[in-house]
Protein backbone atom coordinates (compact mmCIF):
# COMPACT_ATOMS: atom_id res chain seq x y z
CA UNK A 1 0.00 0.00 0.00
CA UNK A 2 2.78 2.46 0.89
CA UNK A 3 4.54 1.77 -2.42
CA UNK A 4 1.29 2.18 -4.36
CA UNK A 5 0.48 5.58 -2.86
CA UNK A 6 4.12 6.72 -3.11
CA UNK A 7 4.01 6.08 -6.86
CA UNK A 8 0.78 8.06 -7.07
CA UNK A 9 2.43 10.99 -5.28
CA UNK A 10 5.44 10.88 -7.59
CA UNK A 11 3.18 10.88 -10.64
CA UNK A 12 1.23 13.84 -9.25
CA UNK A 13 4.43 15.79 -8.59
CA UNK A 14 5.82 15.25 -12.10
CA UNK A 15 2.86 15.77 -14.39
CA UNK A 16 3.56 16.53 -18.05
CA UNK A 17 1.25 18.85 -20.00
CA UNK A 18 -0.88 15.96 -21.23
CA UNK A 19 -1.16 14.65 -17.67
CA UNK A 20 -2.30 18.10 -16.49
CA UNK A 21 -5.08 17.89 -19.08
CA UNK A 22 -6.03 14.41 -17.86
CA UNK A 23 -6.01 15.70 -14.25
CA UNK A 24 -8.27 18.57 -15.33
CA UNK A 25 -10.73 16.28 -17.14
CA UNK A 26 -10.89 14.00 -14.11
CA UNK A 27 -11.86 16.90 -11.88
CA UNK A 28 -14.40 18.09 -14.40
CA UNK A 29 -16.11 14.74 -13.84
CA UNK A 30 -15.90 15.23 -10.08
CA UNK A 31 -17.34 18.71 -10.56
CA UNK A 32 -20.24 17.13 -12.44
CA UNK A 33 -20.86 14.79 -9.50
CA UNK A 34 -20.82 17.77 -7.15
CA UNK A 35 -23.36 19.59 -9.30
CA UNK A 36 -25.65 16.55 -9.26
CA UNK A 37 -25.26 16.34 -5.50
CA UNK A 38 -26.31 19.98 -5.18
CA UNK A 39 -23.01 21.27 -3.81
CA UNK A 40 -23.16 24.50 -5.81
CA UNK A 41 -26.78 25.40 -5.13
CA UNK A 42 -27.15 28.80 -3.46
CA UNK A 43 -29.96 30.29 -1.44
CA UNK A 44 -32.40 32.82 -2.87
CA UNK A 45 -30.12 34.16 -5.61
CA UNK A 46 -30.90 35.05 -9.19
CA UNK A 47 -28.76 32.60 -11.17
CA UNK A 48 -27.77 35.41 -13.52
CA UNK A 49 -26.15 37.34 -10.65
CA UNK A 50 -24.34 34.72 -8.58
CA UNK A 51 -20.91 35.64 -7.21
CA UNK A 52 -18.52 32.82 -6.39
CA UNK A 53 -15.13 32.72 -4.71
CA UNK A 54 -12.80 29.84 -5.60
CA UNK A 55 -9.70 29.50 -3.44
CA UNK A 56 -6.80 27.41 -4.75
CA UNK A 57 -8.54 27.45 -8.11
CA UNK A 58 -6.04 25.98 -10.60
CA UNK A 59 -6.33 24.20 -12.96
CA UNK A 60 -9.94 25.42 -12.88
CA UNK A 61 -12.18 22.36 -13.26
CA UNK A 62 -14.53 23.34 -10.43
CA UNK A 63 -14.78 26.90 -11.71
CA UNK A 64 -15.78 25.44 -15.08
CA UNK A 65 -18.38 23.28 -13.31
CA UNK A 66 -19.83 26.32 -11.54
CA UNK A 67 -20.04 28.16 -14.87
CA UNK A 68 -21.85 25.19 -16.40
CA UNK A 69 -24.50 25.55 -13.72
CA UNK A 70 -24.47 29.37 -13.68
CA UNK A 71 -23.32 30.59 -17.13
CA UNK A 72 -23.57 34.26 -16.10
CA UNK A 73 -21.74 33.87 -12.79
CA UNK A 74 -18.93 36.17 -11.71
CA UNK A 75 -16.03 34.26 -10.17
CA UNK A 76 -13.06 35.61 -8.24
CA UNK A 77 -10.20 33.30 -7.45
CA UNK A 78 -6.84 32.96 -5.72
CA UNK A 79 -4.33 30.31 -6.71
CA UNK A 80 -0.63 29.56 -6.28
CA UNK A 81 1.37 30.63 -9.37
CA UNK A 82 2.55 27.84 -11.64
CA UNK A 83 6.15 29.05 -11.35
CA UNK A 84 5.86 28.67 -7.55
CA UNK A 85 4.80 25.04 -7.78
CA UNK A 86 1.07 25.51 -8.35
CA UNK A 87 -1.07 23.75 -10.93
CA UNK A 88 -1.12 25.00 -14.49
CA UNK A 89 -4.24 26.94 -15.44
CA UNK A 90 -6.35 25.14 -18.05
CA UNK A 91 -9.53 27.21 -18.25
CA UNK A 92 -9.64 30.68 -19.84
CA UNK A 93 -9.72 33.70 -17.51
CA UNK A 94 -9.18 37.45 -17.52
CA UNK A 95 -9.33 38.91 -21.05
CA UNK A 96 -10.17 35.45 -22.48
CA UNK A 97 -13.12 35.04 -20.09
CA UNK A 98 -14.09 38.17 -18.12
CA UNK A 99 -16.33 36.10 -15.85
CA UNK A 100 -13.21 34.67 -14.16
CA UNK A 101 -10.80 37.02 -12.38
CA UNK A 102 -7.79 35.41 -10.68
CA UNK A 103 -5.06 36.66 -8.32
CA UNK A 104 -1.94 34.50 -8.41
CA UNK A 105 -0.37 34.36 -4.95
CA UNK A 106 0.17 32.21 -1.86
CA UNK A 107 -2.97 32.63 0.23
CA UNK A 108 -1.17 31.54 3.40
CA UNK A 109 0.96 34.71 3.28
CA UNK A 110 -1.91 37.23 3.47
CA UNK A 111 -0.93 38.31 6.97
CA UNK A 112 -3.61 41.02 7.38
CA UNK A 113 -6.31 38.34 7.28
CA UNK A 114 -5.07 37.16 10.68
CA UNK A 115 -3.23 40.06 12.33
CA UNK A 116 -3.86 43.81 12.25
CA UNK A 117 -1.37 46.51 11.33
CA UNK A 118 -0.14 46.80 14.93
CA UNK A 119 1.67 43.47 14.56
CA UNK A 120 5.25 43.63 13.38
CA UNK A 121 6.89 40.54 11.88
CA UNK A 122 10.10 39.74 13.80
CA UNK A 123 13.08 40.65 11.57
CA UNK A 124 14.61 37.21 12.01
CA UNK A 125 11.55 35.32 10.83
CA UNK A 126 12.37 33.15 7.74
CA UNK A 127 9.47 34.73 5.81
CA UNK A 128 9.86 38.29 7.09
CA UNK A 129 10.16 39.67 3.55
CA UNK A 130 7.50 37.41 2.00
CA UNK A 131 4.30 38.24 3.85
CA UNK A 132 1.65 40.08 1.82
CA UNK A 133 0.12 43.11 3.56
CA UNK A 134 -2.51 43.95 0.95
CA UNK A 135 -6.10 42.74 1.26
CA UNK A 136 -8.23 41.22 -1.49
CA UNK A 137 -11.99 41.37 -2.10
CA UNK A 138 -12.51 43.03 1.30
CA UNK A 139 -15.54 44.89 -0.08
CA UNK A 140 -17.19 41.81 -1.66
CA UNK A 141 -19.46 39.06 -0.38
CA UNK A 142 -20.03 35.80 -2.23
CA UNK A 143 -22.99 33.45 -2.61
CA UNK A 144 -20.71 30.43 -2.99
CA UNK A 145 -17.23 29.85 -1.56
CA UNK A 146 -15.23 26.84 -2.76
CA UNK A 147 -11.92 25.93 -1.09
CA UNK A 148 -9.98 23.18 -2.85
CA UNK A 149 -6.45 23.68 -1.61
CA UNK A 150 -4.02 21.18 -0.21
CA UNK A 151 -0.32 21.63 0.56
CA UNK A 152 1.65 20.85 -2.59
CA UNK A 153 4.99 19.06 -2.45
CA UNK A 154 6.01 20.97 -5.57
CA UNK A 155 5.71 24.30 -3.71
CA UNK A 156 9.18 25.52 -2.56
CA UNK A 157 8.87 27.13 0.88
CA UNK A 158 10.84 27.82 4.04
CA UNK A 159 11.78 24.71 6.01
CA UNK A 160 9.86 25.78 9.10
CA UNK A 161 6.61 25.55 7.11
CA UNK A 162 6.93 21.94 5.95
CA UNK A 163 5.16 20.29 8.88
CA UNK A 164 2.81 23.25 9.47
CA UNK A 165 1.73 23.98 5.90
CA UNK A 166 -1.44 21.83 5.77
CA UNK A 167 -2.80 23.57 8.86
CA UNK A 168 -1.70 27.04 7.68
CA UNK A 169 -3.41 26.49 4.34
CA UNK A 170 -6.60 25.16 5.90
CA UNK A 171 -6.73 28.10 8.31
CA UNK A 172 -6.10 30.59 5.49
CA UNK A 173 -8.91 29.21 3.35
CA UNK A 174 -11.38 29.04 6.24
CA UNK A 175 -10.70 32.58 7.46
CA UNK A 176 -10.59 34.16 4.01
CA UNK A 177 -13.71 32.33 2.84
CA UNK A 178 -15.79 32.73 5.98
CA UNK A 179 -15.15 36.49 6.17
CA UNK A 180 -16.40 36.92 2.59
CA UNK A 181 -19.40 34.63 2.37
CA UNK A 182 -22.91 36.06 2.28
CA UNK A 183 -25.40 35.32 5.02
CA UNK A 184 -27.05 31.99 4.14
CA UNK A 185 -24.36 31.33 1.54
CA UNK A 186 -22.87 27.96 0.54
CA UNK A 187 -19.39 26.93 1.68
CA UNK A 188 -17.55 23.93 0.18
CA UNK A 189 -14.11 22.77 1.34
CA UNK A 190 -11.82 19.81 0.71
CA UNK A 191 -10.95 17.89 3.88
CA UNK A 192 -9.15 14.70 4.85
CA UNK A 193 -9.79 11.92 7.38
CA UNK A 194 -13.19 12.47 8.92
CA UNK A 195 -11.97 10.56 11.99
CA UNK A 196 -9.06 12.94 12.72
CA UNK A 197 -9.37 15.16 15.78
CA UNK A 198 -9.06 18.51 14.00
CA UNK A 199 -11.50 17.41 11.29
CA UNK A 200 -14.11 16.32 13.83
CA UNK A 201 -13.86 19.63 15.66
CA UNK A 202 -14.23 21.48 12.37
CA UNK A 203 -17.31 19.44 11.42
CA UNK A 204 -18.89 20.05 14.81
CA UNK A 205 -18.25 23.78 14.50
CA UNK A 206 -19.84 24.02 11.06
CA UNK A 207 -22.88 22.12 12.33
CA UNK A 208 -23.44 24.88 14.89
CA UNK A 209 -24.00 27.58 12.27
CA UNK A 210 -24.91 25.78 9.01
CA UNK A 211 -26.63 22.73 7.54
CA UNK A 212 -23.91 20.23 6.74
CA UNK A 213 -23.43 17.15 4.57
CA UNK A 214 -20.32 15.32 3.43
CA UNK A 215 -19.59 14.35 -0.16
CA UNK A 216 -17.06 11.89 -1.57
CA UNK A 217 -16.76 11.51 -5.35
CA UNK A 218 -17.01 8.10 -7.00
CA UNK A 219 -15.18 9.23 -10.15
CA UNK A 220 -11.77 9.33 -8.42
CA UNK A 221 -9.98 9.29 -5.06
CA UNK A 222 -12.26 6.59 -3.67
CA UNK A 223 -9.39 4.84 -1.88
CA UNK A 224 -8.17 8.03 -0.25
CA UNK A 225 -9.50 9.74 2.86
CA UNK A 226 -10.39 12.95 1.01
CA UNK A 227 -13.95 14.27 1.01
CA UNK A 228 -15.81 17.58 0.80
CA UNK A 229 -17.73 19.35 3.51
CA UNK A 230 -20.74 21.18 2.05
CA UNK A 231 -22.30 23.76 4.35
CA UNK A 232 -25.58 25.43 3.39
CA UNK A 233 -27.36 28.42 4.93
CA UNK A 234 -24.23 29.63 6.70
CA UNK A 235 -25.30 31.93 9.54
CA UNK A 236 -22.49 34.46 9.24
CA UNK A 237 -23.63 36.73 12.08
CA UNK A 238 -23.99 33.97 14.67
CA UNK A 239 -21.79 33.87 17.75
CA UNK A 240 -20.61 30.40 16.72
CA UNK A 241 -19.47 31.57 13.27
CA UNK A 242 -17.59 34.56 14.68
CA UNK A 243 -15.89 32.35 17.27
CA UNK A 244 -15.00 29.85 14.53
CA UNK A 245 -13.23 32.56 12.52
CA UNK A 246 -11.35 33.81 15.58
CA UNK A 247 -10.21 30.29 16.45
CA UNK A 248 -8.81 29.67 12.96
CA UNK A 249 -7.06 33.05 12.93
CA UNK A 250 -5.32 31.96 16.11
CA UNK A 251 -4.48 28.60 14.52
CA UNK A 252 -2.73 30.35 11.62
CA UNK A 253 -0.81 32.65 13.99
CA UNK A 254 0.27 29.71 16.15
CA UNK A 255 1.42 27.70 13.11
CA UNK A 256 3.33 30.69 11.72
CA UNK A 257 4.73 32.57 14.71
CA UNK A 258 4.22 30.23 17.68
CA UNK A 259 6.74 28.16 19.60
CA UNK A 260 9.92 29.13 21.44
CA UNK A 261 11.67 30.19 18.23
CA UNK A 262 8.71 32.14 16.92
CA UNK A 263 8.50 30.19 13.67
CA UNK A 264 5.44 28.06 14.33
CA UNK A 265 4.27 25.37 16.69
CA UNK A 266 2.19 22.22 16.30
CA UNK A 267 -1.40 22.32 17.45
CA UNK A 268 -1.93 20.98 20.95
CA UNK A 269 -3.40 17.51 21.30
CA UNK A 270 -6.57 17.23 23.40
CA UNK A 271 -6.70 15.78 26.87
CA UNK A 272 -8.92 12.84 27.80
CA UNK A 273 -11.70 15.00 29.19
CA UNK A 274 -11.95 17.05 25.99
CA UNK A 275 -12.06 13.90 23.85
CA UNK A 276 -14.73 12.32 26.03
CA UNK A 277 -16.87 15.46 25.99
CA UNK A 278 -16.71 15.80 22.20
CA UNK A 279 -17.53 12.14 21.61
CA UNK A 280 -20.50 12.24 23.93
CA UNK A 281 -21.85 15.43 22.33
CA UNK A 282 -21.07 14.84 18.67
CA UNK A 283 -20.09 11.21 18.20
CA UNK A 284 -23.44 9.82 17.00
CA UNK A 285 -23.89 12.76 14.62
CA UNK A 286 -20.41 12.21 13.22
CA UNK A 287 -21.15 8.57 12.46
CA UNK A 288 -24.37 9.48 10.65
CA UNK A 289 -22.57 12.10 8.57
CA UNK A 290 -19.41 10.15 7.78
CA UNK A 291 -20.75 6.62 7.24
CA UNK A 292 -21.43 7.16 3.50
CA UNK A 293 -17.91 8.43 2.76
CA UNK A 294 -16.29 5.72 4.87
CA UNK A 295 -18.39 3.14 3.04
CA UNK A 296 -17.22 4.40 -0.37
CA UNK A 297 -13.58 4.26 0.73
CA UNK A 298 -13.93 0.85 2.36
CA UNK A 299 -15.52 -0.71 -0.72
CA UNK A 300 -12.86 0.85 -2.95
CA UNK A 301 -10.12 -0.62 -0.76
CA UNK A 302 -11.88 -3.99 -0.88
CA UNK A 303 -11.56 -3.92 -4.66
CA UNK A 304 -8.04 -2.51 -4.89
CA UNK A 305 -5.46 -4.59 -6.74
CA UNK A 306 -2.59 -3.81 -4.36
CA UNK A 307 -4.28 -4.81 -1.08
CA UNK A 308 -3.78 -8.52 -0.20
CA UNK A 309 -7.01 -10.50 -0.36
CA UNK A 310 -8.78 -7.86 -2.42
CA UNK A 311 -9.32 -7.16 -6.08
CA UNK A 312 -11.91 -6.69 -8.79
CA UNK A 313 -13.29 -10.18 -8.33
CA UNK A 314 -14.22 -9.56 -4.73
CA UNK A 315 -17.93 -9.20 -4.06
CA UNK A 316 -19.07 -5.70 -3.12
CA UNK A 317 -20.27 -5.39 0.42
CA UNK A 318 -22.06 -2.82 2.50
CA UNK A 319 -19.62 -1.59 5.12
CA UNK A 320 -21.03 -1.00 8.60
CA UNK A 321 -19.62 0.82 11.59
CA UNK A 322 -21.69 -1.29 13.98
CA UNK A 323 -19.00 -3.90 14.38
CA UNK A 324 -17.76 -5.33 17.67
CA UNK A 325 -14.77 -2.98 17.57
CA UNK A 326 -17.11 -0.07 18.27
CA UNK A 327 -19.00 -1.55 21.20
CA UNK A 328 -18.51 0.09 24.56
CA UNK A 329 -16.15 -2.47 26.10
CA UNK A 330 -14.19 -3.34 22.95
CA UNK A 331 -10.52 -2.65 22.40
CA UNK A 332 -9.79 0.36 20.15
CA UNK A 333 -8.85 -0.50 16.55
CA UNK A 334 -5.18 0.15 15.81
CA UNK A 335 -5.27 2.94 13.28
CA UNK A 336 -1.88 3.99 11.97
CA UNK A 337 -2.67 7.70 12.20
CA UNK A 338 -1.89 8.84 15.79
CA UNK A 339 -4.16 11.86 15.26
CA UNK A 340 -7.17 9.61 14.81
CA UNK A 341 -9.76 10.17 17.48
CA UNK A 342 -10.80 6.51 17.17
CA UNK A 343 -7.38 5.42 18.40
CA UNK A 344 -7.91 7.46 21.54
CA UNK A 345 -11.53 6.72 22.25
CA UNK A 346 -12.88 4.09 19.88
CA UNK A 347 -15.95 2.46 21.31
CA UNK A 348 -16.86 5.24 23.74
CA UNK A 349 -20.16 5.64 21.93
CA UNK A 350 -22.23 3.56 19.57
CA UNK A 351 -23.83 4.49 16.27
CA UNK A 352 -27.31 4.57 17.76
CA UNK A 353 -30.39 6.26 16.37
CA UNK A 354 -29.60 9.57 18.07
CA UNK A 355 -30.08 12.55 15.80
CA UNK A 356 -27.98 15.65 15.28
CA UNK A 357 -30.76 18.21 15.65
CA UNK A 358 -28.71 19.99 18.31
CA UNK A 359 -26.26 20.97 15.59
CA UNK A 360 -28.72 22.63 13.20
CA UNK A 361 -28.19 26.38 12.77
CA UNK A 362 -30.16 28.62 15.04
CA UNK A 363 -31.57 30.87 12.34
CA UNK A 364 -34.43 33.37 12.73
CA UNK A 365 -36.05 31.78 9.67
CA UNK A 366 -35.67 28.26 10.99
CA UNK A 367 -39.09 27.19 9.76
CA UNK A 368 -38.26 27.73 6.08
CA UNK A 369 -37.58 24.36 4.43
CA UNK A 370 -35.15 24.29 1.53
CA UNK A 371 -35.80 22.57 -1.76
CA UNK A 372 -34.80 18.91 -1.88
CA UNK A 373 -31.88 17.91 -4.01
CA UNK A 374 -32.12 15.67 -7.01
CA UNK A 375 -32.15 12.15 -5.65
CA UNK A 376 -28.96 10.19 -6.11
CA UNK A 377 -28.07 6.58 -5.44
CA UNK A 378 -29.17 6.84 -1.82
CA UNK A 379 -25.65 6.40 -0.49
CA UNK A 380 -25.14 10.09 0.17
CA UNK A 381 -27.24 12.57 2.17
CA UNK A 382 -29.70 14.99 0.59
CA UNK A 383 -31.25 18.22 1.79
CA UNK A 384 -33.87 17.99 4.49
CA UNK A 385 -36.20 20.63 5.91
CA UNK A 386 -34.85 22.14 9.09
CA UNK A 387 -38.18 22.38 10.95
CA UNK A 388 -38.79 20.21 13.98
CA UNK A 389 -39.54 16.56 13.23
CA UNK A 390 -41.20 13.95 15.37
CA UNK A 391 -39.07 11.05 16.61
CA UNK A 392 -40.00 8.65 13.79
CA UNK A 393 -39.22 11.22 11.12
CA UNK A 394 -35.93 12.10 12.82
CA UNK A 395 -34.83 8.50 12.55
CA UNK A 396 -35.69 8.44 8.86
CA UNK A 397 -33.70 11.62 8.34
CA UNK A 398 -30.54 10.14 9.88
CA UNK A 399 -27.64 10.53 7.51
CA UNK A 400 -29.31 13.29 5.46
CA UNK A 401 -28.78 17.04 5.57
CA UNK A 402 -28.94 18.54 9.04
Amino acid sequence: GDIYFQKQREAADNKADNQEAIFHKLHLKIGGEMRTFGAFLVHGTDASNINALNLCLAPGAYTASILQQYPNASIRGITLPFESGGHKMIIPYGPEDPRVDIDFLDITMLIREFLDTSFRVPPGHPDAANFITSTLFHDQLFDLVLCDGQALRTHPRAEYRETREPRRLLAAQLVFGMTRIKHRGTFVILLHKAEAWDTIRLLKSFCSFARVALFKPRTAHQQRSTFYLIAKDVQTSSIEARQFIDDWKKAWVEATFGGEQGIGAASAMPDDAEVDALLQAFGPSLIQMARPIWSIQANALDHSRWLPGSGPSKTSRSWSLQSPAFHENAEPPKFRNPNSIWRMRAGSFSSSSQTSSAYSPRSPDEQTPSSPLTSNSGNQPRYAPRHELDEDKQKKMAGKWR
